[in-house]
C-alpha cells in the first residue's frame, strides 16, 4: 500500500482517450508549462498537509501564501465542482497538441483524462467518502501527522494548524455523512460500526501519544528555536492535543453514532440510489482500466481458472513443493536483509537507480489494529532521498509474507518506482496525478515478480505466483459481487467454497472488507493484469529483441496514468 495524503484532488482518473498520436517531438511549449505549474501550485498548496508531504521548499516553487491547516469538505462544493473541472478542460483544448514535446504531450492527455473523470466524479458527489476504516482520514492522520517534515518555523506553524483545523474538518465530514442521510447513500451499518469502535479503541489506547512521542523527539532537533521555545513549543503541543485532537475525535464518535439508526444494514453499493453506476465510475476511477464491469468479471475469472489449474499441475507433478516453496523465508530473518537482497537482484531486470535511502519503523501498538501490514511513505518531489516503510507487527499478519510485502512497498515495488519517477525531472504535475491502478499494479506486479529474487526453484516460484493471483482475483470478484451483483454474506461464501474451503468467519471478513472500502481490492489485481497485458503487447510488438528490462524501463519512464494512454504511447516510448 503506498501512503500518500490528499483531502480532495482534482487529480484523479480514468475515460478513454481517442485521437492520433503525433510523429514529431517539439521543445517544451513554455505557455502550457505555465498553466500546468499553476495548476501545480494550487494543488500542491491545497492544505497544510498535502502541501507537507509535497514540498520541502514551497518557496522554491513560487508557493509564498502558505495554507492555514485543513480545508474543510461540503456536499454543496462537490456537486458544483464539475463547472472547475470544465473550465480547466477548455482552457487545455486551446493548446495546440503537435506544439507541445512528448512529455507535455503525455501530460496533456493524462490530464484530460483526469479532468474528464473528476468531472464525472462530481455527478456523484452524494457518495463522496473521507472516512473508512483503512483507508479514512481518521486511520491515517495520526502517522500522517507523526511523520509530519518540521524543518523550519514555517513548518512548524503549518503543523501547529493542523492539530487547530482538525476538529472543524471532522465536523465537516460528519456534516458530509448527515447530507448522505438524507440522500439515501450512508454507508451501511456495520461500517459506520467498524468505524466507531475502530476510534473508541485507538483513544482508549491513548493513540494520540505517537504525537506526543515523535514531536518530543522532534523538538531536541529544532535549530531555530531556543531551549525556552523548545519547552513553550511542547507546553502548547499538549494544549493542542487537548483541546482540539482529543474533542475532534471524540465528537466524531458521537456523531457517527447518532446516525446508526438511519444507516441500512445491506452494505451493496447496487442498492443505493445511483448505486450501480456509481460502482462503475468508481471501478474505472480505481483502477485505470477501460474495461467495463462484465468485462473485468470476465477477466478475472478466467485468470482465476487458468492459475488455479496451474496450481493443479504443479500438484499432480510434485506434491512436495507445496511444501518446500516456503522454505526461503528462513534466509531472510529482517526486514533489512530483505530489502537489501532486493536490491542487489533488481538490476538485471529493472533500470538502475542511484541516491535512494531508507528507514524502517514500526506501527504504533495503538494503531496496529486499523493499518496495512506494511506501507511507504511517499516523500517531497524536492527531498526523495527521505523514504519511509512502516511495519505492522500486528498478530493479523503472517511474517511469513515480509519477503513479499516488502518488494510490494519497497524494492522493485513503491519506493523503487517513486524514486525512479523523481529522478526522471517530469512535469511536476504528473507527481500529484493520482493512479492507483497504476501505482498498485505495479507494486502488486513488483511483488509477485519479486519470488524470482528468492532463491528457490522455478516451479516453486510457479506456485507462489499463481497462489497469490488466485488470491487477488478472488478478492477481485468479491468486490465486483458484493457491489455489482448485489450479493449478501450467504452469497459470497458459496461462491468462494467453489475455490476451497472457506468458514463462514472468514468469508463475514472478506464481506465487510469489500463493504468498507469498495473496489479498492480491484486497484491491485486490475492493475497487476493490465500490466501483464500490456507485457505481452510489448512482447509482440518487439519480438526477439524484447527483454525485462525494455518493459520495466517503458512503463517507469511513463510514471502513473491510465492503461489506454500507457498502451497508447507503447510503440512510440518503448521501441
Amino acid at each position: 500500500m503506498k501512503y500518500v495524503y490528499k483531502i480532495t484532488s482534482i487529480l484523479l482518473i480514468i475515460f478513454v482517450l481517442t485521437g492520433c498520436i503525433t510523429v514529431q517531438d517539439t521543445k517544451d511549449n513554455p505557455e502550457f508549462t505555465s498553466f500546468t505549474e499553476e495548476l501545480f501550485r494550487s494543488e500542491a498548496n491545497s492544505d497544510s498537509l498535502t502541501l507537507n508531504y509535497t514540498l520541502t521548499h514551497p518557496e522554491h516553487y513560487g508557493i509564498t501564501e502558505l495554507p492555514k491547516g485543513f480545508s474543510s469538505l461540503s456536499y454543496e462544493d462537490l456537486a458544483s465542482s464539475g463547472l472547475a473541472y470544465e473550465n480547466l478542460l477548455a482552457t487545455l483544448e486551446t493548446y495546440d497538441r503537435d506544439s507541445l514535446s512528448l512529455e507535455q504531450q503525455i501530460l496533456c492527455d493524462t490530464l484530460r483524462d483526469t479532468l474528464e473523470t473528476n468531472c464525472q466524479g462530481a455527478g456523484y458527489a452524494a457518495f463522496s467518502e473521507a472516512l473508512g476504516p483503512v483507508t479514512g482520514i481518521q486511520a491515517q492522520l495520526p502517522v500522517l501527522l507523526a511523520e509530519f517534515r518540521i524543518e523550519d518555523r514555517d513548518d512548524l506553524e503549518q503543523y501547529f494548524s493542523l492539530l487547530i483545523t482538525t476538529p472543524n474538518y471532522f465536523r465537516s465530514l460528519l456534516e458530509l455523512e448527515r447530507k448522505k442521510k438524507e440522500l439515501g447513500t450512508l454507508s451501511c451499518r456495520a461500517t459506520l460500526e467498524h468505524i466507531i469502535r475502530q476510534c473508541k479503541e485507538f483513544m482508549q489506547a491513548d493513540g494520540l501519544s505517537i504525537l506526543t512521542k515523535t514531536f518530543e523527539k522532534k523538538t531536541a532537533g529544532f535549530s531555530f528555536l531556543s531551549e525556552q521555545g523548545k519547552k513553550d513549543f511542547l507546553t502548547r503541543h499538549h494544549e493542542c492535543i487537548r483541546q482540539y485532537l482529543t474533542p475532534a475525535y471524540q465528537e466524531l464518535i458521537q456523531g457517527l453514532e447518532a446516525l446508526l439508526p438511519d444507516a441500512p444494514a445491506d452494505g451493496s453499493l447496487s442498492t443505493r440510489p445511483d448505486g450501480g453506476s456509481y460502482y462503475a465510475y468508481l471501478v474505472r476511477r480505481t483502477t485505470g482500466s477501460s474495461l467495463s464491469v462484465s468485462e473485468l468479471e470476465h477477466l478475472l475469472t478466467t485468470k482465476l481458472q487458468t492459475a488455479k489449474e496451474t496450481l493443479m499441475a504443479y500438484a499432480k507433478k510434485d506434491p512436495s513443493l507445496f511444501r518446500s516453496c516456503q522454505r526461503y523465508t528462513a534466509d531472510y530473518p529482517t526486514p533489512d536483509s530483505i530489502l537489501t537482497a532486493l536490491q542487489k537482484r533488481i538490476p538485471a531486470d529493472f533500470p538502475k537507480i542511484s541516491g535512494n535511502s531508507y528507514e524502517i519503523k514500526y506501527v504504533d501498538e495503538a494503531l496496529e489494529e486499523y493499518l496495512s501490514p506494511a506501507f511507504y511513505l511517499t516523500p517531497p518531489i524536492d527531498g526523495s532521498d527521505t523514504n519511509v516503510i512502516y511495519i505492522n507487527n500486528s498478530n493479523r499478519f503472517d511474517a511469513s509474507s515480509l519477503f513479499n510485502t516488502l518488494a510490494h512497498e519497497g524494492y522493485p515495488g513503491h519506493l523503487y518506482q517513486t524514486c525512479y519517477m523523481h529522478s526522471k525531472n517530469l512535469p511536476r504535475l504528473r507527481y500529484l496525478l493520482d493512479y492507483g491502478g497504476y501505482t498498485e499494479g505495479w507494486a502488486t506486479y513488483a511483488e509477485i515478480y519479486s519470488y524470482k529474487y528468492t532463491g528457490i526453484s522455478k516451479n516453486e516460484v510457479g506456485i507462489l505466483r499463481n497462489n497469490m493471483i488466485v488470491s487477488l482475483c478472488l478478492y477481485g470478484l468479491c468486490d465486483l459481487g458484493v457491489h455489482a451483483r448485489g450479493w449478501n454474506k450467504e452469497e459470497l461464501l458459496t461462491f468462494l467454497n467453489q475455490y476451497g474451503s472457506w468458514s463462514s468467519s472468514t468469508a463475514d471478513s472478506v464481506y465487510d472488507a469489500v463493504v468498507d472500502e469498495p473496489a479498492s481490492y480491484l486497484k491491485y489485481t486490475v492493475g497487476y493484469l493490465e500490466f501483464m497485458r500490456l507485457k505481452e503487447k510489448m512482447k509482440k510488438e518487439l519480438g526477439d529483441s524484447y527483454t525485462e528490462k525494455k518493459f520495466h524501463t517503458y512503463v517507469l519512464d511513463m510514471g502513473p496514468t491510465s492503461f489506454d494512454i500507457l498502451e497508447q504511447y507503447i510503440n512510440r516510448k518503448a521501441a
